[in-house]
């Protein structure tokens, strides 16, 4: 957080400005030239001033080795009064503090000051009696050499420089001279010449730096003015903004480079201009009801929306999604969907009926905020033919079966209506006889009557799987017992398997599925037919229809269907449950059936799929959902 607030207050308060390159680099400069200024300084006056210390300590050791043979000299020819003017004549040096000749015993022989002629030597100039002077001279008697150093503070250059006094030992008569040379005005001078010579170089940087200042601000800082002013007002919408920079710089460069990107951005707005105003046409005219919605609020519909609700657009917006949606659908809608799968709503209309909707939702940001798209569909009269169409092809399968059913109920009419003509005709002969029956006379009725009830239980049977198949059932699923749906489903097909085929029955032992009863019916009554069909009639021995239960794992549960009927060619498998094919004769099938078993099957969250070879047979397998999670029989295993 602290460098986005930093860089606001820098911007607010304008100091931001000295960020700029046409500030920034003459600022540089002359911070350069104050630390160059600065170093040269120190640097130049710390050479000046060893070489004025160099200097006057070579002068003076000059001086001192020219005096000491002079000065002894004279002192052996007793010349003590041009000893006093050669010493004396040193105080004509401005830089010389003090020239002192003294005596074997410390007294003053000579100086650059009269005052100071015959006094002791620690008396004419205290230093000379500090530890350190009179090490120097014991050290310099020693070597009977001169000594010439500068002070510890660089101010002076102190010379000793043992003198002969005259005849006799070296050791009794040897006296000093000692000379001490001031450098502070010598250093002053030098450090003035090294000011001035720092000086013009600081100068001539701060204006080198001015010059640059100028040339930044005239040919780069107008320039930058003017590209910064053309990306402020592009930034502001004026994308017809250019900064039109000329150059081969690189200021020209960007600037080119700015101008191809204000092309791209206006160029990609008005793309987007076009792509917005399409997607809102697309969006206005599609006959899909589009609703976008956030926390269970509308916030947008489309006239596809306002027609499926019948409301106006204007009352749609900002309402509650529960208001338009039928109960137990509410959190169905604002449910995000499976990528390319559609689920049944049923919307609430304006006038109260119940609109079907096929609904995806999905997530998209709207207003610049997370939001809800649904798109739906309104699916109402689509539903209502599909199931005039389920109807009649259950009609048209029971009609397939007509005559095989008609002689499955003629039979059993036959001996019944026999049966009872016997019972009758025995009764009334013994009743006009006034005999009463015999005991084989009761069992023979007894027998009769029998078997005409079982005609009838198998009629009342034929006509129940009739009606199980011909009524219409709502759309709700439950447990079924599909070996019960199997065996209804063999019966009424029998008399259309068995002139073609044997139907073998080979169940598993398989838990309840998930599904509706008259459904699975309908789509397994089909499948038998087809079954049938594909079989030609004559050799119904060797031929077979098979069907198979088992289980696939503990949620899945698979019924085959298997004929040894002719066949399907590859090029129709990928086609087979497609509506209105068929490769039936004109008027023998509508090409709906193994379409609406799809839909059948799909619709109850299973699956159907199909294999062939031209020759050998087909097996329809489809895969059903387990309704239970305990696994429980739906009947014993049977074979047939």
């Amino acid at each position: 957080m602290n460098p986005p607030r930093r860089q606001s207050w820098l911007w607010h308060t304008g100091w931001y400005r000295l960020l700029s390159l046409r500030v920034l680099v003459p600022l540089l400069l002359l911070a350069y030239a104050c630390a160059f200024g600065i170093y040269t300084l120190r640097r130049d006056v710390a050479v000046r001033e060893q070489q004025v210390e160099e200097h006057v300590r070579g002068d003076v050791t000059l001086r001192m080795t020219h005096l000491q043979g002079t000065l002894e000299y004279l002192l052996r020819t007793g010349q003590s009064e041009a000893v006093r003017e050669e010493v004396a004549s040193l105080g004509s040096s401005p830089d010389l503090r003090v020239g002192l000749l003294l005596d074997e015993h410390g007294n003053v022989l000579a100086s650059t000051r009269l005052a100071q002629f015959g006094k002791p030597a620690k008396e004419a100039w205290p230093e000379l009696a500090l530890p350190e002077a009179l090490a120097r001279m014991e050290a310099a008697r020693q070597r009977m050499s001169g000594d010439v150093r500068v002070n510890e503070d660089g101010t002076q250059v102190v010379g000793y420089a043992p003198i002969q006094l005259g005849p006799g030992l070296p050791e009794e008569r040897v006296g000093f001279l000692y000379l001490q040379h001031d450098l502070t005005q010598l250093k002053a001078a030098q450090r003035h010449r090294a000011e001035r010579s720092a000086l013009r170089s600081s100068l001539l940087l701060v204006l080198i730096a001015g010059i640059l200042g100028l040339f930044f601000h005239f040919a780069l800082g107008r320039r930058v003015q003017r590209l910064e002013s053309a990306a402020r007002r592009l930034a502001g919408g004026e994308l017809h903004v250019r900064a039109g920079l000329r150059g081969v710089d690189e200021l020209g460069t960007l600037g080119r480079a700015f101008d191809e990107m204000a092309e791209r951005i206006s160029n990609d707005q008005e793309a987007l201009r076009r792509s917005e105003a399409s997607f809102r046409t697309l969006i206005e005219r599609t006959p899909d009801a589009v609703l976008v919605h956030r926390d269970q609020t509308l916030l947008f519909a489309n006239p596809a929306a306002v027609a499926l609700l019948g409301h106006e657009r204007e009352e749609l917006r900002g309402r509650k999604v529960e208001e338009l949606l039928m109960p137990g659908d509410q959190e169905r809608l604002t449910e995000p969907s499976q990528p390319g799968v559609a689920r049944e709503i049923h919307f609430r209309h304006r006038g109260g009926q119940q609109v079907l909707g096929e609904v995806v939702t999905f997530s998209i940001p709207f207003d610049g905020q997370p939001a809800v798209v649904s798109i739906a569909r309104d699916i109402t009269e689509r539903k209502q033919v599909q199931e005039k169409l389920r109807a009649t092809d259950r009609m048209v399968s029971l009609g397939t079966l007509a005559a095989g059913v008609a002689h499955e109920l003629n039979n059993p009419i036959s001996y019944v209506l026999s049966n009872l003509r016997f019972a009758v005709d025995e009764l009334s002969e013994e009743t006009e006889a006034g005999r009463p029956l015999s005991l084989d006379q009761l069992k023979e009725v007894q027998q009769a009557l029998r078997e005409a009830l079982e005609g009838g239980e198998r009629m009342r049977n034929i006509v129940r799987d009739l009606r199980s198949f011909s009524r219409r059932e709502d759309e709700r699923f439950g447990p079924v017992d599909i070996h019960a749906v199997l065996d209804s489903c063999a019966s009424l097909a029998r008399s259309e398997i068995r002139h073609r085929a044997q139907l073998v029955k080979e169940y598993g032992e398989i838990p309840r599925v998930l599904g509706n009863e008259s459904r699975l019916g309908q789509l397994f009554l089909n499948l038998l037919v087809n079954a049938a069909q594909a079989i030609p009639e004559g050799d119904a021995k060797t031929n077979h229809v098979r069907l198979t239960t088992a289980n696939v794992d503990e949620a899945w549960v698979v019924i085959s269907v298997q004929d040894t009927g002719v066949g399907i060619p590859p090029e129709n498998l990928q086609r087979l449950f497609k509506p209105f094919f068929t490769t039936k004769p004109v008027g023998v099938g509508t090409g709906l059936g193994l379409s609406i078993c799809h839909g059948i099957v799909t619709a109850m969250g299973g699956r159907i799929e199909v294999s062939s070879e031209v020759g050998k047979g087909t097996t329809f397998r489809v895969f059903m959902p387990v309704a239970e999670k305990s696994v429980q029989p739906a009947a014993e295993p049977k074979s047939a």
